[in-house]
Order: structure tokens, then C-alpha cells, then sequence
């Protein structure tokens, strides 16, 4: 999947205050996971609860960077 900085923002802003336990579902095995809609009706993304905290540390990161990005191409 590709962003446009205005669609990265977009994907930001509506997932960030997502609460893992708000979305809880059981796997087959028992696993507990969050299962993340995409805009593409083919793919969702899953989670575990420690996949789920690295995807919102990355996300934190690169809205970093994508600021950092456009303070220097201003």
C-alpha cells in the first residue's frame, strides 16, 4: 500500500486513538488479535497485541519524519 502525505495523515488521524482491547477478536488457536480494515476491500491487516504496539510506534515515527519532511522542502 501507498500514502500521499494527505492520505498518510488521513490513516494517521483515524487510527491513533485505537484501543487494541476495543477491538479484541479470537483467533482459531485462541490467539487474540485486532483485525484492521483497509480502504482495499482485499486486504485487511492483522494484529497481535505486541504487532499492534510496533504499528503504532512506526506510524509515530514516519508522522515524524513526514513533518520533518516538509519542514525542510518548505
Amino acid at each position: 500500500m501507498n500514502f500521499s502525505f494527505e492520505q498518510f495523515k488521513a490513516f494517521y488521524h483515524a487510527t491513533k486513538t485505537l484501543e487494541f482491547d476495543n477491538y479484541l477478536e479470537s483467533r482459531p488457536d485462541g490467539k487474540e488479535v485486532v483485525i484492521l480494515s483497509t480502504p482495499l476491500p482485499d486486504i485487511s491487516l492483522v494484529f497481535t497485541r505486541y504487532e499492534w504496539r510496533e504499528f503504532f510506534e512506526k506510524m509515530e515515527e514516519a508522522n515524524f519524519m513526514q513533518k520533518v519532511y516538509e519542514l525542510v522542502n518548505r
